[in-house]
């Protein structure tokens, strides 16, 4: 009965062994998960900083001052006379 008491006893501390190393484990796989969602959430908030920066910049680009302006500057564009400016008519 000793022997069988013993081996009981070895049985359950390999267990108890095995659990808290599962529990370690998991301890560090969860750190490491949560080291990375706080990276990732930074990420997150630097692009939709970005993405305001970025609508800015388009809002300001597709303003038609803006647009007149660098046709002028760039191509060398300008606004037609009345006189040539032609207007159709829908039906």
């Amino acid at each position: 009965m000793k022997g069988g008491s013993l081996l009981f006893t070895l049985l359950l501390l390999l267990a108890l062994l095995s659990i808290v190393v599962d529990y370690i484990y998991l301890q560090h796989k969860s750190r490491n998960q949560f080291v990375e969602l706080q990276k990732l959430i930074n990420e997150e908030h630097e692009l939709n900083a970005d993405w305001g920066r970025l609508q800015l910049e388009y809002s300001t680009m597709v303003d038609n001052t803006n647009i007149e302006k660098k046709a002028k500057q760039y191509l060398g564009m300008q606004m037609p006379e009345q006189s040539q400016i032609i207007s159709i008519k829908r039906k």
